[in-house]
């Protein structure tokens, strides 16, 4: 969860040593940054490390229902003084979640990588022995019903720092300043609560039962209170009709302002007074791309601010039902598989980072993990886009002109080895100027220099007022400020002050998934796949326009099925960003290769495997299993969570997941997880091993 150094009282924003301290945190970030460049820059032959960070959800069942635990910072404490523990426990956003990584990095060896699975089983174990009785731990994505009811161990219901109507502050983790601080400074910033908006999935009865015709948002009893807030806002009495509709207008209608949106949204208003349930769920799925406006080029400034504007009053923008979700913990709450790798230098681990940013809406969707949010099935199967929400801090003036969260996708490519790279670097990338001038003049190179100058356009969110005037040639701790906070999908990681440690990147885009197989096998094919890059030169780039389309897609239903934009050749000896170097390919043909005409990611490994004598069952049973995946042949992870539901005998074909539900369905991850369940329609392991 980054940066947790502290120093003082955490500074809250607005209050005048807040002002002040802002400049000279961030033009000391950039001092810092420039010092261990200076310091670090010639590293040279730093062996490739590599570890995965895991994040846990602490669940209580008891009598036929389950509960998020807050009680991580306990389970941390009594993990931690094991003798057996082997690995590093770390506190995370929420009072109910904990990270694990192995205590030593992992290398290359065969052994070594044989050896991730058991480390990650041995980590789930120890939090089910610690947890304490009728507790134990999971790896959801998000709790099922996360913001539904009492979902939690409290009873409290205050939300004094979020705001939030649905989630009460003692989720937030208490432990550490940081994570409150954050979170009340968002909000503070931006000027209003934060506002989630996730595409509802449209079953039957969905629109008839689930969604509230006052917003075009789901339904709970607490919607009253949305409507109460908004009276006392001028500024959104101004722009939207619902301070005349009543409190009293019942749920189940569909009737919520459509006078914004594009004519091609909806069909004509006097032919759907006539249309059946079933044709108006076909009307409403899949969800528009409005959702995801920030990817795609066409009307992009413009759909990105309907959007924003949208919130905190969503009633003129919705062209499709959504998920409403008001705070940090709806995101940052929820859990994800990252790995982080040493390369040999600054060099090389700028080039791999750009070839992994390409590749991280394929990861994204072959991950796919999050089929349900806020106890709802969503139209959608990732959880990245409801983080980047969850923190967007940017106030009303800064949209569109910055277009993204400071939670979203790498905007720039930086590899110093490609000449002609600014011709695929063709997205709109705010910078700050004068840093960029500042890096430029002292000799960092302008791809470099913008790169950092991006991350620079975001204030610092978490200071401490002892920790302000501290020595930028020993300390990165303003650098890190905003390094930290500027949550991207790759993030390139300078080597820290007093240690022996490298350049690393960090893979941050996966969602985590149910068992330590799917995890181990993700996050070793990761760095397999990273050292096949260093290893064979592949090159992938496409317009880094086209890596944002291709995260739209990934954003949608059943994301493997989608088509994604990557490089035909990807050993020619040139490369340009013409369209004609580019085709078309499903995820199948993206990890399993099309013949002669693509090289898959799959192939790239085994070659890599076999190159360097590193062929076993283990590896080859992780290799079978994503093939499989990405083929078809077995499902992801949020398919089989969504099918699960809908094929409940509880599920009442309205979009809701109920106690009942969920109690089952926690139970049976958590079975998976265990290794007390089998389901060869999820992970055929025998298939696995032949």
């Amino acid at each position: 969860m980054g940066l947790l150094t502290t120093g003082g009282n955490p500074m809250r924003w607005g209050t005048d040593s807040n002002n002040r301290a802002i400049p000279h945190v961030s033009a000391h970030g950039i001092q810092q940054f420039l010092a261990v460049y200076r310091n670090k820059k010639d590293i040279d032959n730093s062996p490739f490390l590599w570890g995965e960070e895991i994040e846990h959800q602490i669940i209580h069942a008891e009598n036929g229902e389950v509960v998020l635990k807050l009680d991580a910072a306990g389970t941390m404490s009594r993990i931690s003084k094991r003798e057996d523990n082997h690995a590093v426990w770390n506190p995370e956003y929420a009072s109910y979640m904990l990270e694990s990584i192995p205590k030593e990095p992992y290398n290359m060896s065969k052994e070594s990588l044989c050896s991730v699975q058991q480390n990650m089983q041995r980590r789930y174990d120890l939090i089910d022995e610690e947890a304490g009785p009728g507790t134990f731990g999971t790896t959801f994505v998000t709790f099922p019903l996360f913001g539904v009811g009492k979902f939690t161990t409290s009873d409290s219901t205050e939300s004094p720092h979020s705001n939030s109507l649905f989630v009460p502050d003692v989720c937030i983790n208490a432990e550490h300043p940081r994570f409150v601080n954050l979170t009340e400074n968002i909000r503070l910033r931006r000027g209003r609560k934060v506002c989630i908006q996730v595409p509802l999935y449209i079953d039957k009865f969905t629109l008839t039962k689930t969604v509230d015709g006052r917003f075009g948002f789901d339904y709970t009893p607490l919607n009253h209170k949305i409507c109460a807030c908004l009276r006392q806002d001028d500024d959104c009495h101004n722009k939207c009709s619902i301070a005349t509709i009543s409190d009293t207008t019942f749920k189940g209608t569909t009737m919520w302002d459509r006078s914004s949106r594009q004519q091609s949204d909806f069909i004509n208003e006097q032919e759907n007074e006539n249309l059946s349930t079933d044709e108006l769920t076909h009307l409403y799925t899949p969800a528009t791309l409005y959702y995801y406006a920030q990817y795609y080029t066409k009307g992009q400034r413009e759909n990105v601010k309907r959007r924003f504007d949208s919130c905190p009053c969503p009633v003129p923008c919705i062209s499709h039902p959504c998920i409403y979700m008001d705070c940090m913990a709806f995101g940052m709450g929820s859990c994800c598989l990252q790995v982080t790798m040493q390369l040999r230098n600054v060099r090389q681990a700028r080039h791999v980072y750009d070839q992994l940013a390409i590749l991280c809406p394929m990861f994204l969707a072959l991950s796919s993990a999050t089929p349900f949010q806020k106890g709802l099935l969503c139209d959608s199967d990732v959880r990245w886009l409801t983080i980047a929400a969850s923190v967007d801090d940017r106030k009303r003036e800064e949209v569109p002109r910055i277009l993204k969260s400071r939670y979203d996708s790498v905007s720039l490519f930086i590899s110093p080895d490609v000449d002609n790279l600014e011709e695929f670097n063709d997205s709109l990338v705010e910078y700050n100027q004068p840093y960029f001038d500042i890096l430029s003049k002292v000799g960092v190179d302008d791809r470099l220099a913008k790169h950092v100058a991006h991350l620079f356009i975001r204030d610092p969110l978490v200071m401490y007022d002892q920790m302000i005037d501290i020595d930028d040639n020993t300390h990165t701790e303003h650098f890190e400020n905003i390094q930290s906070t500027n949550w991207q999908t790759v993030r390139l990681k300078p080597p820290p002050y007093g240690s022996n440690i490298g350049w690393r990147l960090e893979f941050r885009v996966m969602d985590v998934l149910p068992t330590p197989f799917e995890n181990a096998a993700f996050a070793t094919f990761i760095s397999l796949l990273t050292n096949a890059i260093i290893k064979y030169n592949p090159i992938f780039y496409t317009k880094m326009s086209i890596v944002d389309e291709n995260m739209g897609r990934a954003h949608l239903i059943n994301p493997c099925s989608q088509m994604y934009v990557m490089r035909k050749q990807i050993f020619s000896d040139s490369y340009t960003s013409s369209d004609a170097e580019t085709t078309k390919l499903s995820i199948d043909e993206i990890f399993n290769g099309k013949g002669a005409e693509y090289y898959g990611l799959i192939p790239l490994v085994r070659r890599y495997i076999e190159d360097e004598n590193l062929s076993c069952p283990q590896l080859e049973a992780y290799l079978k299993f994503l093939s499989m995946r990405a083929s078809g042949a077995i499902p992801t992870a949020a398919q089989y969570l969504r099918k699960f539901v809908l094929s409940h005998p509880a599920y009442q074909q309205d979009s809701r997941l109920n106690m009942q539900i969920a109690y089952d369905l926690t139970m049976h991850v958590h079975g998976l997880s265990s290794g007390t369940i089998s389901d060869n329609l999820y992970l055929p392991m025998d298939k696995f091993k032949e």
